[in-house]
């Protein structure tokens, strides 16, 4: 007998999820996801790319049952369109969740199609949760069996499959419609690296969001009786990974994955969250006597260095860039006591302080890191001064990791800092104690009704 294919056993665990199987901790991890994410999207809702999406995109300004609404601005649109939008606000800050494993991804990017597929069927809080939930125990599956990236891929390439699996959970598809859906979905979508090398461009935001909203077409196809090709797993695995073992990885043990992504302190790529962290540390020491320092060692494992560290690292020319850059990132926050949003919206990268701190710093693969912290994304700083003296700080885990998780406060913090500038205090603090009891809502037209900035912020997304 011929053995089920792994995207039909994928979608039968899918099918069979409930929010009632969840484990409290898994409830808990959702409610601080959701919270997390809305706000970095909130906190990109003007950024340029998403301004010429809203110009570019068809399905916008949708009426009538099935639509949904974008983040900030509150305009109607297509599923498909709003997760474009909304997708592209989420990734565009650099500032959301992530996991590490085989390769690396931020399964928090499944939230936009869950939420804005949810929305559209008119689900509540529960049937958030459990589509949230698919997206998540898919992609974080995935990348622990198998690495896009060390084959030429960008992790995104995994949008095909995930978000299809979190739409089809909202939509309340069944396995065998689920399975073609992500088969049609994943089937076409492999993204090149391209998309983080050197010089970064704005494709970085839709990498995931564009392959999303796909997504969503192809669950529309699916429901029509559209079929896929179901072997699509094994074909990616056997063709271009080879080992059989890496199946072992979707075996579903019960426990939910959820609580095993981080969250970011620091709006710039995971893997620099702990240099920045040391580098912030050692600011007041050198407050005032930049023009002192003759050098600034960084060390990192091999692999940062290779993705943060190339010559385009040196003199980014957009935000896109210099938030996957070492040196400028480690240069601001030595040279402003900080790193935030802020620095990277005002261009700080390019001042000349801050470029001429860039250019002293000297990115090394640290040895001991290697040897000791395999899997790890450590970061260690050292600052020589003219006159020989030394200054060093070792960020071995970076606040946020899922091993030194940040606490509610901090994660309500980092969403506020995000959500006033755009919503207000007043409708920021709503959309907060919505979250807080998310599986209570009996739909989701409050929650998203909050999401829009009031009239006098009404935001400028047209131009």
């Amino acid at each position: 007998m011929a053995s089920v294919p792994l995207i039909r056993r994928v979608a039968e665990f899918v099918d069979a999820l409930s929010f009632e199987a969840l484990a409290p901790e898994a409830v808990v991890a959702a409610r601080r996801l959701v919270l997390d994410s809305l706000g970095c999207a909130l906190g990109a809702a003007q950024a340029q790319p998403v301004r010429q999406l809203y110009r570019s995109l068809p399905g916008l300004d949708a009426t009538g049952p099935g639509t949904t609404v974008c983040l900030g601005s509150g305009r109607r649109a297509t599923v498909e369109a709003a997760t474009a939008i909304n997708g592209a606000m989420l990734r565009y800050l650099d500032f959301m969740d992530v996991y590490w494993s085989r390769d690396v991804c931020h399964p928090s990017e499944n939230i936009v199609p869950a939420l804005a597929a949810t929305h559209a069927a008119g689900g509540d809080g529960r049937r958030l949760i459990e589509a949230i939930a698919a997206g998540y125990e898919v992609q974080i599956r995935l990348c622990d069996a198998f690495s896009f990236q060390d084959r030429g891929f960008h992790h995104v390439s995994a949008a095909g499959f995930s978000a299809a699996f979190a739409v089809g959970k909202a939509w309340g598809m069944d396995a065998e419609t689920m399975a073609h859906a992500a088969a049609v979905s994943g089937g076409r979508h492999l993204t090149l690296g391209v998309l983080s090398k050197g010089a970064l461009s704005m494709a970085k935001a839709v990498g995931f969001a564009l392959t999303a909203a796909e997504s969503v077409t192809a669950c529309r196809m699916a429901r029509e009786g559209f079929t896929g090709p179901e072997e699509v797993f094994e074909w990616l695995f056997g063709k271009t990974a080879g080992a059989k073992e890496d199946l072992d990885a979707f075996a579903f043990d019960g426990r939910s994955r959820l609580p095993d992504v981080s969250l970011k302190r620091y709006p710039v790529q995971y893997a620099l969250q702990a240099p920045v962290e040391a580098a912030e540390r050692l600011a007041p020491t050198v407050a005032g006597r930049l023009g002192e320092i003759a050098a600034i060692r960084v060390g990192v494992r091999q692999e940062t260095l290779a993705r943060a560290a190339d010559p385009k690292k040196f003199a980014p020319k957009n935000r896109e860039t210099a938030d996957h850059s070492l040196p400028s990132c480690v240069a601001m926050a030595l040279a402003d006591g900080v790193l935030g949003e802020a620095q990277f919206e005002a261009g700080r990268f390019a001042d000349p302080d801050v470029a001429a701190l860039t250019l002293k710093v000297e990115p090394f693969a640290d040895a001991d890191f290697e040897a000791r912290l395999v899997g790890g994304r450590p970061g260690s700083v050292e600052i020589e001064m003219q006159d020989g003296t030394r200054h060093r700080a070792v960020e071995e885990v970076p606040t946020g990791d899922r091993t030194r998780p940040m606490d509610d406060a901090a994660v309500a913090a980092k969403f506020a800092a995000l959500a006033v500038p755009v919503l207000g205090a007043e409708r920021a603090g709503e959309v907060e104690a919505m979250v807080a009891r998310l599986e209570t809502l009996e739909g989701l037209d409050t929650l998203l009704a909050m999401c829009t900035a009031p009239a006098e912020r009404a935001l400028e997304v047209t131009r």
